[in-house]
Order: structure tokens, then sequence, then C-alpha cells
């Protein structure tokens, strides 16, 4: 399992992390991915189980060495830490809307979002 990351939007990224980006040899970044599955369900009729349908979404990060004050043993000292800062973007997965391999599951994953979005409004 992947370590926690925290969720940022772009502006939030660039402002946080903008020079570790811009300079990733100075902070010895390397870019690492992993691959989660986006799951949904689409209803059936009653009394029959929903369909679970689920798409490959890539997620991809620097890794980069950042320079951070730590206290220890009651002082404050340099040190190094490495953090993951998550730079998948909108154009990231986007292959996988003209992949035919996976044609029919996205069409159905988001069929089954409208119409779960749609039952939801309804009640």
């Amino acid at each position: 399992m992947a370590p926690p990351t925290p969720v940022y939007d772009r502006f939030d990224i660039l402002t946080r992390y903008g020079e570790k980006l811009d300079n990733p040899d100075k902070y010895q970044c390397s870019l690492k991915s992993l691959v989660q599955s986006e799951c949904t369900f689409k209803l059936s009729n009653p009394g029959l189980p929903p369909e679970v349908i689920c798409l490959p979404f890539k997620r991809l990060f620097q890794r980069c060495l950042v320079p951070t004050t730590i206290v220890q043993d009651g002082k404050r000292i340099k040190a190094d830490k490495w953090v993951n800062i998550e730079v998948t973007h909108e154009h990231t997965n986007r292959g996988l809307f003209h992949d035919p391999k996976y044609d029919s599951n996205v069409k159905k994953f988001l069929q089954a979002e409208k119409d779960l979005s749609r039952m939801l409004q309804d009640e």
C-alpha cells in the first residue's frame, strides 16, 4: 500500500513544492507511479447484487529529498527527509479513454456514474 499522501490542488502543490519540482536534480527527485483501481457500481434489478466496474487509475509522484528541521533530544537539528509530491494531472490517464482494451468498461463506468448520480438526486 502506498504511504499516506496529502491531497492538494495544483495551485497548492506549486506554491508548496514549486522549487523542488523546478529543480529536480538539486533535490534528488525521481518520478514514481502507482496504479490504483477507481471503482463504481451499476445498480441492477432489486434483489440482485450490483455490478462492480473498475478502471485502472495511474497516479504520479515526484519523490524528493527535502531539507527540514526536526527536534531530537529537545534540540532542533537540520535533516533531510523524503517527500512524495503528487504530480498527477488531468492528462495522466487520458490514454485510458482512447485504449480499445478499456473502451467498453469506460463507457459502462461513465454510464453507471451518471445513473448513480441521477438516483441519488432523486432520493
